[in-house]
């Protein structure tokens, strides 16, 4: 039982860091559609606050407005997908401290749909971001590169195996 209640002090740890993860991945977009919203009056022409155009554009290292909104709308891409991904770990790490061990086919499941969509989301959300930026004729802002969310997938969906696994051990510990 030791070796348990150090899973579930590990597992409330990350618990916290997930949901921490999530307001700022959350807020970071927030941040992001109210740039949008902004970029949106000052291209009309409006200033937000007594900011105009011209002053935006002095401060900022874009060269106008249009690169300043497409590099915000790809920020705000990625900063959703994050924000979602941390949500659902969130939701794993509660769920899984509430029945009290990893080892349920209930938290296995969760486990792997948490795995493909740490795959496949970061994936998707690169594709719009470039989407975006040649859209906005603007140069790429990062590399790319997918490797560590497909390696951390497969890992997750490898871990969901294994909890399942222990499920199955579990249960068929308590008929005997």
């Amino acid at each position: 039982m030791k070796h348990l209640q150090t899973i579930q002090k590990t597992f409330h740890i990350f618990e916290i860091l997930s949901r921490a993860a999530m307001i700022l991945s959350f807020v970071w977009a927030g941040l992001c559609l109210a740039g949008v919203l902004c970029a949106v009056v000052w291209y009309t022409g409006g200033t937000v606050l007594g900011a105009s155009q011209e002053l935006v554009q002095a401060l900022t290292s874009t060269s106008g407005l249009g690169q300043m909104l497409g590099a915000l709308l790809s920020d705000l891409v990625i900063a959703l997908t994050d924000g979602i991904l941390f949500l659902m770990a969130w939701r794993y790490f509660r769920a899984e401290q509430t029945q009290g061990t990893p080892f349920t086919d209930s938290g296995a499941e969760q486990l792997k749909r948490l795995g493909i969509n740490t795959i496949l989301m970061p994936l998707v959300a690169t594709i719009l971001s470039a989407v975006i930026y040649g859209c906005f004729d603007l140069s790429p802002a990062g590399s790319g590169d997918n490797f560590p969310s497909l390696i951390l997938g497969i890992a997750l969906i490898l871990a969901s195996l294994i909890f399942r696994y222990g499920a199955e051990l579990e249960a068929k510990a308590s008929v005997r």
